[in-house]
Order: C-alpha cells, then sequence, then structure tokens
C-alpha cells in the first residue's frame, strides 16, 4: 500500500517543476512512510511513498521492464503474481526484484492496454511507455484503491488523494453543486464526482489512455447478474467456501506482521476462522466497542476465544471531538459515515502491532446482508404490501397518524420497487435539497430515483438492489473509509469477500438463497455452520456504526452550536433559516417520530461545515 502521484505534461511550457512535485508527494507520504521515490524521463513525473510490505529489500518504485522503456508505480498489491510472474519468465521475461507489482511491466509489454484484465487484486497503477509516449491510469475492478485524477488540454495528474493535487493552487477549487447535492443525498460523493468541477475520480474496474492529443477511458470488467437455478445448496456452498478460503490465503501473502479486524459479526468472523485456518500461528484481532448500547464486544471476544487470537479491543470512551477535525483532514472532501471515526481510532491502535489488516468488507453486498435488502424482496414480492403503499400514496400526509408514519416512512412516496428501493438508502430527498438551497447554486436534483444507476441487468429487483450497492455503495462509501481511514496510520487493509472470482461467483447465485425465511444472508449462514456458533450467525445485525444520536446530544452538543450559529461556512451554500431548522429537530424530544434522519441530516451539515474551514 503506498501513495501514488503522477503528472503527463502535453505542453512543454506548462511543466511543473521537480522540486514542486516532490512537495506534492510529500503530501501522501503517511500513505507510504518507508520510502520516497522520484522518477522524471521527457514530459512525465512520477512520485512513489512506499509502504513496504512485499520484497522489503528489492521492491523499490518505480518497476522497470528489461530495456527500462516502460515505467510503472503502484498503489495496493497483485495477488495472482505469483501465477503471473511463473508465466512471464516461461515466456521470456526476464525478472530483477521479489516485488508483485514487476510483473504489471512484463504483462504490459505481452498485454499492452489489456493488462488489468488479467490482475486479481487492489490497485491504483500508472505505468508510462517511453517508447509509444502513452501515459496509462487503471483501478482494480471493485474500487478498493482510490485514483483522483485533473485533465487539462496542458497536462494530466493523478494522485492516490485529492490533497496532494490541491497543493498546486493553479488547479481551480470551484465546488461542483451536483457533487453536493450527491453528498446530501448520500453520505459521500459517488465516483466519477468529487467535490471538484475540475477534479475526478477514476471509477472502478476503469483506466485512461492519456496521450498528447486527448485521453480516453475504458471499462475492462463489468460483473453481470447471471442467476443459475440448476446447481444445488450443496454444490454452491462447497465452491463458495473454497473459493472463499482460497481468497483468505491469498491475502495473508506478507512479509510484514498482519491481523484482522473483528467485528463479531458474520463476516469478519468468517475471515478470522478461515486465517486460523490456513496459518499456525494465532492470527491478531481488534475490536472495537463504545460504552454505549452499540457495543459488538462480547460477538468479537467469543469468535476470538474459540480461534485462540492474539485479540485486542478498543473501548471508544474519549470525546469524539478530539478526533473529528483529525478525520475531516484525512478524508479530503466530505464524506458523512460516521463509522470513519471509529475505523480511523481502530486502525490506528492496530498499527501499533500489524502492518497489514484483513476485513469483511463486501459481504453484505454480496449476500444481501443489510436490512434494507430482507424490506427490498418482501416490497416486490408482497401484493398486500404493494397495496397498503398503494393506498398510502393517495392519501395526504395529514390524513396519517405519526404511528403509522413512522411504520411506512420511507416506502409511502414510491411506486415502484426500484423507487423504493431509492427512497431507503436516500437522506436528503431531492425535495428538501432543492428547499435547502440558497438559490445562488443551482442544484440539479441528484437521488436515486432520478438518474440512470438503476439500470442493471436484471429483473430481479432484489439482484438489482445488491449490484446497485456493490458498484456504488462499497467503492464510494465503504471502501473509501476503509481505505482513508487505515492509510493515516500506513495501515494496509485487504477484503477477501471482494475477489473477483467470489464477486462473479455470488452474481450466479439465485437472490432466493440470499434472502430466505425472513433470513438475510441465508446461503452464507448455512456455509459457515460448522465454522461459526448459532447466536454468532442468527443474532441480530447492527453492522459497524456509531452512537451518532447520543455523540450529537451529548458530546458534540456545545460544538454544533458554536461550529453551526449563525455566519457559518455552509450559509454560502444553504438558507440559514433550514439549517436552524435542522439543528433544532436533532434536539426536540419527539425528533425520532418526526425524522428518523434527523442525526444523519445533521451530521451531513456538520461534516460539511468542518471541511469547507479545512479546504474550501
Amino acid at each position: 500500500m503506498c501513495g501514488i502521484l503522477g503528472a503527463y505534461f502535453r505542453d512543454e511550457n506548462n511543466k511543473l517543476t521537480k522540486e514542486f512535485f516532490s512537495g506534492m508527494l510529500n503530501k501522501l507520504k503517511f500513505r507510504g512512510p518507508d520510502e520516497k521515490t522520484i522518477y522524471q524521463n521527457k514530459n512525465i513525473l512520477l512520485g512513489h511513498t512506499r509502504l513496504s510490505i512485499i520484497d522489503l529489500e528489492t521492491g523499490s518504485q518505480p518497476i522497470f521492464n528489461e530495456d527500462n522503456s516502460i515505467a510503472c508505480i503502484s498503489n495496493g498489491e497483485i495477488y495472482n503474481f505469483v501465477e503471473l510472474r511463473s508465466q512471464l519468465e516461461k515466456a521470456g521475461h526476464v525478472f530483477r526484484t521479489k516485488t508483485d507489482i514487476e510483473v504489471v511491466v512484463h504483462l504490459y509489454e505481452d498485454k499492452g492496454e489489456d493488462v488489468f484484465k488479467y490482475l486479481n487484486g487492489m490497485f491504483s497503477i500508472v505505468i508510462y511507455d517511453s517508447r509509444n509516449e502513452v501515459f496509462l491510469v487503471g483501478r482494480d475492478r471493485i474500487g478498493e484503491k482510490p485514483l483522483i485524477y485533473y485533465d487539462t488540454p496542458k497536462m494530466f495528474l493523478c494522485a492516490s488523494e485529492l490533497k496532494a493535487l490541491l497543493k498546486d493552487s493553479s488547479i481551480p477549487r470551484e465546488i461542483d453543486n451536483n457533487a453536493v447535492a450527491a453528498y446530501l443525498n448520500l453520505l459521500y460523493i459517488p465516483s466519477p464526482l468529487t467535490i471538484f468541477k475540475n477534479i475526478r475520480k477514476l471509477e472502478p474496474a476503469h483506466f485512461l489512455v492519456i496521450t498528447k492529443n486527448e485521453t480516453k477511458k475504458h471499462k475492462y470488467w463489468n460483473p453481470k447478474i447471471s442467476i443459475d437455478r440448476t446447481i444445488t445448496e450443496y454444490d454452491i456452498n462447497e465452491e463458495m467456501l473454497e473459493i472463499f478460503s482460497d481468497s483468505v490465503r491469498d491475502k495473508m501473502v506478507s512479509d510484514v506482521p498482519l491481523g484482522a479486524f473483528l467485528s463479531g459479526g458474520i463476516d469478519s468472523s468468517a475471515v478470522v476462522a478461515f486465517m486460523a485456518k490456513n496459518t499456525n500461528r494465532p492470527v491478531k484481532t481488534f475490536s472495537v466497542g463504545f460504552n454505549t448500547q452499540i457495543n459488538e464486544l462480547p460477538y468479537a471476544r467469543q469468535v476470538a476465544e474459540r480461534y485462540k487470537t492474539d485479540h485486542t479491543e478498543i473501548n471508544i470512551n474519549s470525546n469524539v471531538c478530539d478526533v473529528l477535525s483529525e478525520v475531516v483532514r484525512y478524508y479530503d472532501e466530505p464524506f458523512a459515515d460516521s463509522s470513519s471515526i471509529p475505523t480511523y481510532l481502530i486502525s490506528k491502535e492496530a498499527r501499533k502491532h500489524v502492518k497489514v489488516i484483513l476485513t469483511g468488507d463486501g459481504g453484505d453486498e454480496l449476500f444481501a446482508g443489510y436490512d434494507r435488502y430482507l424490506s427490498q424482496r418482501y416490497y416486490s414480492n408482497s401484493r398486500v404490501f404493494s397495496k397498503i403503499l398503494e393506498m398510502v400514496n393517495n392519501l395526504s400526509i395529514s390524513q396519517l397518524n405519526d404511528g403509522l408514519l413512522d411504520c411506512l416512512y420511507p416506502y409511502q412516496s414510491n411506486k415502484g420497487s426500484m423507487q423504493y428501493w431509492a427512497s431507503i438508502v436516500q437522506f436528503f430527498d431531492g425535495t428538501e435539497i432543492k428547499r435547502l438551497n440558497n438559490n445562488n447554486m443551482p442544484y440539479n436534483s441528484f437521488t436515486y430515483s432520478d438518474n440512470n444507476w438503476l439500470n442493471f441487468n436484471s429483473e430481479d429487483p432484489l439482484s438489482v438492489a445488491y449490484s446497485h450497492d456493490l458498484n456504488y455503495y462499497l467503492p464510494d462509501d465503504l471502501l473509501k473509509k476503509v481505505d482513508m481511514a487505515s492509510m493515516a496510520h500506513g495501515l494496509e487493509c485487504r477484503a477477501p469477500f471482494l475477489d473477483y472470482r467470489f464477486i462473479e461467483f455470488s452474481m450466479k447465485i439465485p437472490p432466493e438463497l440470499k434472502v430466505k425465511n425472513n433470513q438475510s444472508k441465508y446461503l452464507l449462514k448455512k456455509a459457515l455452520i460448522n465454522y461459526l456458533p448459532e447466536n454468532i450467525l442468527y443474532r441480530e445485525k447492527h453492522g459497524f456504526g456509531a452512537p451518532l444520536n447520543s455523540w450529537l446530544r451529548e458530546d458534540l452538543k456545545e460544538m454544533v452550536n458554536d461550529i453551526m450559529a449563525p455566519g457559518c461556512r455552509i450559509e454560502k451554500l444553504f438558507f440559514r433559516n433550514e439549517i436552524s431548522k435542522i439543528i433544532d429537530n436533532v434536539y426536540c424530544d419527539d425528533t425520532i417520530k418526526k425524522d428518523w434522519r434527523a442525526s444523519h441530516k445533521l451530521w451531513l451539515l456538520l461534516m460539511l461545515e468542518l471541511w469547507m474551514r479545512e479546504y474550501a
């Protein structure tokens, strides 16, 4: 895991100096504290800050091919590099190092722009081909590793994080109104948008080909829903466990100490179980809890005891104010997933003991683990439920009592099953965003129901729902959260569930085996019955959340009143009276009845305000 920075200059008179480029690269030093290198050739600059994981002695980057005509820098890991190296050596390629990244330059020699199709890993990669004057930039299939870019007729810049590009004051910092609206809707800013108009994120499974005259974008992988109802549950479970075991084993390749985040939920517990299966040493595990009702430490402890792990617990009882500004600074753009704070804190603690962490990320998206999948399937299959919602749609809000509203929100305003799905994953809807807007910033409504993100290749609503999460919520929220929080401390995170082979396999599983008998993750739970106790498999899901309500009403109350007072930065974007209404809603006694998303809405505004103070 590393920090990368690349520059391709189309205009000979518009180059960055090596010294200035070095200053930009310094902004990524925390991602790679072990080594810093810069390579310059003709019209390009490549910068790399290294977190040494594999081949500690000779793995410095850039990596070159035999005649040094091709250079490569990378952030991430290539898990199938041993297999690829063997094939390439047989084809006559000569390797100089033992690092996994060297396979990329030799593979590019043979496969050209198709190079990314052959890589099983998590990565952002920059390849410079001096023979053809081509600058190639690619990102892994599911988006575990970030890549930001700025493209003009004069130059192309890319980096692991936005803060490196912002070192260059010539890059415009005009806020993208559509990005703000998307953020209010989702808690995060989805790719390819960033908070700034002229800077973009490279989407997962995409690569760019940059030449002197143009930049072309290509997609190299598109997982398709291909439901196979001919295979039995037994066959599915056997194949699933085999692929998962292989994936865990691949993710454990490291020349430095590694461990696992253990929440006590199914996914992280499964990872720990298979790590223990693949090693003779005690697995180092790390768990986080809160001094509130949200505390899953006892469940994590149970799994740790079963597999005799070297277990560390972190109990968050300090004032969240102490770390909030720090988290905002690392995340570069507005980001309102409150679980970023415990993720940041547990990463900080884990880094004291290990350099690599395995996580359970992706299990919920692949096997329909969220409660919203249950409601989506019920909604789409129940004629009775649909009729009730149809009746509600024909009533005015004033005709409904608070209890009924509380039960049916957010269903009442939606007619189709995918519009229903859109409603349950949004926070500020389009109407609320327009009301908040101060008219100086003409927002386009950026809600799920108003865009084309729901055009997936399946008529099954549940399949479309978790495919949507896999394509957007997972990379732009969950994986960004983990990457930014962990890399702030020089910690590499790997996700066995997100091996592309496992993702493609999950797309074959019938949705009725993912959600069955009013159970989410039905098939995964059944497959893991010999590995995890039933009270872990079948307990109520809480997720890796944070006690947001108590934070806002207790620890952060004084801070909110101070920071969000009249004159705050977000008044450039939003009406003051609407801001005040959102604040007041959180501190009303009957908040939950009025709007169960009230705390999230205030958190969205608070994180935006803190970000504007830091960056805007």
